[in-house]
């Protein structure tokens, strides 16, 4: 059930550039998007959840949904074709372990999105998950004027419901722009969002996105069909943009969502979201290869190799020191991260941290140890200052990926590795 509701602004309020040069304040401003090919930004929100049963507490749960997009093309009416990765993390405050933030689900989504900010034609039934959101007046807007603009829920729901399609709820979003606020020395414009949507069983029934399957079911029981009933639920957001950098500077958000299903129960959901989007440049060439390179023969770091991979800019750490069985780092470990870490500090792209094993015991443990030794790697960079806790995502691939033969002590001591991956 928590994979229901990962809520997120991305990529609908991202890229996004005011352009007031044929306006001045006094007249108003013309919120528009403009887009500039390979123009890229990361987006990371967190999101705090509470999931309800038939008014029973399930869960507390924490979604950090980190997204990368890129302006793949533009057309000449200012509308952008967008490419946009999908990481989905989650951690259950009831279940909490204390560890870094692993890194989970991925997806990815093509779709067009015209300069006021409507999304279309996206490949993936599935995201983004609220779309069109925001999109803007084609008109000038004066502080205190608001105007409205449709949007689209969509809710990932096939396991609770029995549900090939996606759940797809359109809304119509209320904005007023209240004013401006200066914070760290940046001038911001502040847009604030409400919006409310309902589906009920005629809405979605065999004109709708369902199809008549649903319908079915929902009138006959049939045990084959969906169970999904209807959903309810409503939005307040406050968007703080950064009119000069031409960017969405960060936003919060509240939320209440219920879904219904054919047995009369009722899932509810409640949560709070904030977000920011920082623009990246790639560092996967061999420009920055070459650098790395250099600053590990800089160092004099030994055991270290540096590579391109699909996900960015990655420096092994082959034959990594913990204590035995553990994932206690080494005292000549710790010194080595720190020299890595003032290498990192030279970049401001976000983290993956991986850490692999050998091929000794059990398929398990090995899994248990890798995780735990990433782990152990990502919270000393998070402690020495190199990146905060939301910018740092850990994995383990247990023995899955070994570098060389797990049948000499040579091999397995290569094996033995943690990667940090400067991401794109």
């Amino acid at each position: 059930m928590n994979k229901l509701l990962k809520k997120s602004l991305l990529p609908f309020a991202i890229l996004t550039f005011f352009s007031a040069s044929a306006f001045a304040e006094d007249d108003g401003i013309l919120f528009e998007f403009k887009h500039t090919k390979d123009d890229a930004v990361v987006h990371v929100a967190t999101v705090e959840e509470e999931a309800y049963v038939n008014g029973r507490l399930h869960n507390r749960t924490e979604f950090i949904n980190r997204t990368s997009t890129t302006v793949t093309d533009t057309q000449k009416d200012g509308s952008a074709k967008l490419f946009t990765h999908y990481m989905t993390t989650q951690n259950n405050f009831i279940n909490a372990t204390g560890r870094m933030l692993s890194w989970g689900e991925e997806e990815s989504v093509r779709l067009y999105r015209d300069k006021n900010g409507h999304l279309h034609d996206s490949d993936n039934d599935f995201l983004p998950t609220v779309q069109s959101v925001p999109s803007f007046s084609d008109k000038p807007v004066k502080i205190g004027e608001s105007w409205t603009s449709e949007g689209l829920e969509v809710h990932d729901c096939r396991d609770l419901f029995n549900m090939e399609d996606a759940i797809q709820v359109p809304f119509t979003a209320t904005y007023t722009y209240t004013g401006d606020e200066e914070i760290d020395g940046k001038k911001l414009n502040v847009i604030e969002v409400e919006y409310k949507f309902f589906q009920d069983a005629g809405e979605a029934g065999d004109k709708g996105s369902l199809g008549q399957d649903w319908y079915d079911s929902y009138l006959y029981g049939t045990a084959s069909g969906s169970t999904y009933a209807g959903a309810q639920g409503q939005a307040v957001q406050k968007i703080w943009w950064d009119n000069e950098k031409g960017e969405l500077d960060h936003y919060i958000e509240e939320f209440v969502i219920y879904l219904y299903d054919t047995y009369n129960n009722t899932y509810a959901f409640r949560g709070t979201a904030h977000g920011e989007v920082t623009e990246y440049k790639s560092v996967n060439n061999k420009d920055n290869l070459k650098k790395l390179q250099k600053k590990v023969e800089k160092y004099k770091l030994d055991n270290i190799s540096v590579k391109q991979g699909d996900k960015g800019l990655t420096i092994s750490l082959d034959n990594i020191q913990f204590e035995p069985d553990s994932d206690v780092l080494m005292p000549s470990e710790k010194k080595k991260l720190e020299k890595i870490g003032e290498i990192l500090k030279e970049f401001q792209n976000d983290l993956l941290i991986t850490g692999h094993c050998a091929a000794r015991g059990t398929v398990g443990a090995q899994q248990k140890l890798s995780e735990e030794r990433a782990d152990a790697v990502a919270k000393f960079l998070v402690a020495n200052g190199i990146r905060d806790q939301y910018h740092i995502f850990t994995q383990g691939k247990g023995a899955t990926e070994p570098v060389a033969s797990n049948d000499t002590e040579a091999g397995r001591i290569k094996n033995r590795r943690v990667e940090i991956t400067i991401m794109d």
